[in-house]
């Protein structure tokens, strides 16, 4: 099988997108898989997390996609602090370019990479940015599918999950026939709370229980101590809880898609 091109995203802020995708890929890594992760978002949080201060100096999402450079994609994909794991990083100088591919309507910057990317990885995940413009366009046109991640522990939007599936269905109508929505991460599970039960039983009520991960990210302190210390939870705290949160979603990942190591 080729490699598979999942997007992270969700239109919102602090749901947990980085943490996500840099857990989720270094939990796939765990089971023998190659992993890339596009950094899309020019904030460049999941490029530090993944590199630290190792994307200083070197090709990234800004010199593969700009007029002035055209690096070559193989180029601008590097390894990171974890075995197996792979980093496209993403810096602020990216956001200059989003003017120009907006007039020119150009989002095919993931879409030219993916014969590379499916030959060279059994999995790529794209982190996104929190709002629903030209990064997260051009992340869903050269994607497989997206994964939606949303929190338990705060008042829950069925509208703003709703504006993501809406975009989704307009990328698979007008750039990219085979996107699919994967499934929805609940994130930040506290079965302690009320705010944690009343959201997971809203979110149980308006979409199909195939439509959502069995797996359940915990609330875990040690997640924000990796944060801190720009890690994953893999390498700061291997034992807890929300390890062995992402461990299980990244086998429950590998199984949907038959794959093996």
């Amino acid at each position: 099988m080729k490699g598979i091109i999942t997007s992270v995203s969700n239109g919102k802020g602090g749901v947990g997108k980085s943490t996500v995708t840099g857990n989720l890929a270094h939990g796939l890594t765990k089971d023998g898989f190659k992993v890339l992760v596009i950094d899309m978002d020019p904030q460049g949080n999941t490029s530090s997390l993944l590199m630290k201060d190792n994307i200083q100096n070197i090709y990234g999402f800004y010199e593969y996609i700009s007029p002035d450079v055209k690096a070559p994609i193989e180029k601008c994909i590097h390894a990171t602090l974890f075995d197996g794991l792979y980093c496209l990083p993403n810096t602020n100088e990216t956001s200059g370019l989003e003017p120009d591919l907006i007039r020119k309507q150009d989002f095919e910057a993931i879409s030219g990479a993916r014969p590379y990317i499916q030959e060279k990885f059994n999995f790529c995940l794209i982190d996104c940015p929190p709002n629903m413009g030209t990064w997260v366009i051009t992340a869903l046109t050269g994607s497989d599918f997206v994964i939606v991640p949303t929190l338990a522990n705060s008042t829950f939007s069925i509208d703003g999950l709703l504006n993501v599936m809406n975009l989704i269905d307009k990328i698979r109508e007008n750039e990219n026939e085979n996107l699919k929505f994967l499934k929805l991460l609940i994130n930040q599970v506290d079965k302690r709370k009320s705010i944690s039960k009343f959201n997971i039983a809203q979110i149980e009520q308006h979409f199909p229980k195939d439509k959502i991960f069995n797996t359940t990210i915990p609330t875990n302190a040690p997640f924000e101590t990796a944060e801190a210390n720009g890690t994953t939870i893999f390498k700061e705290a291997p034992t807890s809880n929300g390890c062995k949160a992402y461990r299980s979603l990244a086998k429950e990942v590998a199984k949907i898609f038959d794959m093996k190591a």
